[in-house]
């Protein structure tokens, strides 16, 4: 093996110089690489943070969403969604429930706007009792009523409270001493204001877009259609035991206006 030997001290020096200037030259022009690391460990814990601010915020609506809503807020946007009066759908939930969501009648209807299981069915409720879908769906039932009597507000409260089959049946008002004082006390409602309780409630969905358990637009139409049929087709059962009876909503309807007491 040969060996290099270097006698040109002037020239080695001039090497160790130039490699010098080569080096320093390196290190003004190339990043170093722990500089390079920091930068990019920066980026990162920048992007981490970013990462869970969005989480937060999407948490924070998430939140809003679904779990509690504010009442009030509900009949707003139900009113508004459906371009129906906010009086008008509040006179209803308050001479219905009183505003309470876990309200259940003698004749079964659920819930702050008190549907009947097979009205809730229609309107594709899937929880009676979620104050949200309760009020999505009346607003969408009332706003149904509203536009087949041109925009009556007794005609459809009345509508609401004894079908809107009876209405058409009996030309205006149906005969029943229920359904005419619930006329009565919604337009004294109206007049008067009713203010809805400023509290949350218990809801699985606040986004507006659904409503009433997601039904679809088609699928509402169909409900309305169906309900628009005379409300005899519903049944209610009226006492317990050996003693109950098996009656059209229509007949229990007349059933309540002769004053008869004991209703299971």
């Amino acid at each position: 093996m040969s060996t290099l030997v270097v006698n040109d001290v002037t020239a080695a020096e001039s090497w160790q110089k130039t490699a010098k200037k080569t080096a320093s030259a390196s290190r003004t022009t190339i990043t170093p690489f722990q500089k390079m690391l920091d930068k990019e460990e920066k980026k990162v814990s920048s992007k981490k943070s970013t990462a869970v601010s969005a989480e937060k915020e999407t948490s924070r609506t998430t939140s809003s969403a679904s779990g509690e809503a504010s009442l009030p807020d509900i009949f707003e946007r139900a009113a508004k969604k459906y371009d129906i009066s906010y009086d008008f759908l509040v006179a209803v939930a308050k001479a219905e429930s009183n505003f309470n969501t876990d309200s259940v009648s003698s004749a079964g209807a659920q819930g702050i706007m008190q549907l009947m299981p097979a009205t809730s069915k229609e309107l594709g409720v899937k929880d009676p009792f979620d104050a949200e879908e309760s009020i999505m769906a009346a607003a969408k039932l009332l706003k149904a009523h509203l536009d087949k009597f041109n925009g009556d507000y007794t005609l459809a409260a009345a509508a609401y409270n004894a079908g809107s089959g009876a209405v058409t049946k009996y030309g205006g008002v149906p005969p029943y001493a229920e359904t005419q004082n619930y006329v009565k006390k919604i337009r004294q409602y109206m007049q008067e204001g009713v203010t809805v309780p400023n509290r949350k409630v218990s809801v699985a969905s606040t986004d507006s877009s659904e409503g009433s358990g997601g039904s679809t637009e088609a699928e509402f139409d169909k409900g309305v259609s169906a309900l628009q049929k005379d409300w005899d087709q519903v049944t209610v059962s009226v006492g317990t035991g050996d003693a109950a009876v098996t009656m059209s909503y229509g007949a229990y309807l007349k059933y309540l206006e002769l004053g008869t007491t004991g209703v299971g």
